[in-house]
């Protein structure tokens, strides 16, 4: 574990919401030098830029060029701080050096990206910290509670739901799901939490959000948060009770998050994340998107969840709940329409620059049960290629 103290200077890659601010907020009391790294058109430079003593501003897939830059402001220290919308997995314009490591990629997934950086980073001299280094104040630990206390009932379906949470955590497909009287709604994939509440949501009764890590997670990125913006999804949608990992989670915004909590009767709750086993992780090493869909929902209905899953490029799109497939298929042709032409946009640049990369990949679908009709017309539809079982 590196010595906080031994830290004289610390580059912080900063993304989009209120964490890098408070990162470097706590690195400066803690008198360390901040070099400040905007990720362009997610960073608020307005807020950021002011806080750290020397900043610059680079593009999502620019790495050789930023990584000499902290050699030369002597950086042996850096931290990812923020949100990076996952449409950057598909838009990425990679520099030489970028296109080098993705090519040693089986799969091309937020987890196998970032790990990729963090290993050229520490080939290049530069340690990436845990993203709770100088967070522990905002990081809610066992028995914290906010709010309304849960029922027996209440407290077994949030244990529920962190069980199920966790083994989702686990593939890959998100940190969060929604739970009512040991139902799963909603589960996070490639919608992100504020849309898996909206879509957990407006049941006519309070329902349980509940967010983990997988186990094992790589701290160095990804962290689970939450804040104001959770907490107001979570207050129009209907969701009730918000119950998260205990210890790994960071909170922000705790006065105003609390204070909305007391008013409007929402119970926050941090419990520990339950055991798991020594399951495999089913993403690594999978032939393609097709046998890595069939996976999925081989998976999901082992879970009692669902029975399908949709993937492209190795990122899981969508996977349904209890809104059933249709809805599914829908939502993963939702996201592909918002990606679609910057995809075919950055495929027609690599060509006209020189690059052999490959052409767009489709969506793939599987399900463990053949599709109705209305199922294989929504996903003609969508263009969504259906995986045999």
């Amino acid at each position: 574990m590196t010595d906080l103290s031994q830290i004289k200077t610390l580059a912080v890659i900063a993304c989009a919401g209120a964490y890098p601010r408070l990162v470097i907020e706590g690195a400066k009391r803690a008198g360390v030098r901040v070099v400040g790294i905007g990720a362009k058109g997610a960073v608020n430079r307005e807020e950021i830029e002011p806080l750290c003593d020397v900043y610059r501003e680079f593009r999502a897939g620019e790495m050789d060029i930023p990584l000499r830059w902290l050699q030369d402001e002597g950086v042996h220290h850096i931290m990812l701080a923020g949100q990076i919308k996952p449409s950057v997995i598909y838009t990425l314009r990679p520099d030489a050096e970028a296109r080098r490591l993705l090519r040693e990629l089986d799969r091309r997934n937020a987890h196998s990206l970032f790990t990729a950086l963090c290993n050229y980073l520490r080939d290049g001299g530069i340690e990436v910290l845990p993203g709770t280094t100088f967070m522990e104040a905002n990081m809610p630990q066992e028995g914290y509670a906010v709010g309304p206390e849960l029922t027996e009932a209440e407290l077994a379906d949030a244990r529920y739901g962190l069980d199920i949470a966790r083994r989702i955590a686990q593939l890959d497909i998100g940190q969060s799901v929604v739970v009512d009287a040991g139902r799963v709604l909603a589960v996070e994939s490639y919608k992100g939490t504020n849309e898996c509440i909206e879509a957990g949501g407006h049941r006519g009764r309070g329902v349980t959000l509940c967010k983990v890590t997988k186990a094992g997670h790589d701290m160095r990125f990804d962290i689970p948060c939450l804040g104001m913006g959770t907490l107001l999804h979570c207050l129009h949608a209907g969701v009730k009770r918000v119950v998260f990992e205990a210890g790994k989670t960071i909170l922000f915004d705790r006065e105003q998050v609390e204070a909305l909590c007391e008013e409007y009767g929402i119970s926050l709750l941090a419990l520990p994340a339950p055991a798991t086993g020594e399951e495999p992780e089913i993403t690594e090493h999978l032939e393609d998107d097709a046998a890595h869909a069939r996976a999925l929902a081989r998976e999901m209905e082992s879970m009692q969840v669902g029975c399908c899953a949709v993937v492209c490029d190795g990122v899981v799109l969508a996977v349904d709940d209890s809104d059933g497939v249709e809805k599914c298929i829908r939502r993963a042709a939702a996201y592909m329409a918002r990606l679609r032409l910057a995809r075919f946009i950055g495929w027609v640049a690599a060509l006209l620059t020189g690059r052999a990369d490959p052409p767009p990949a489709p969506m793939t679908l599987a399900c463990t049960r053949p599709l109705t009709p209305a199922e294989s017309r929504a996903a003609r539809r969508a263009r969504i290629r259906v995986s045999e079982r």
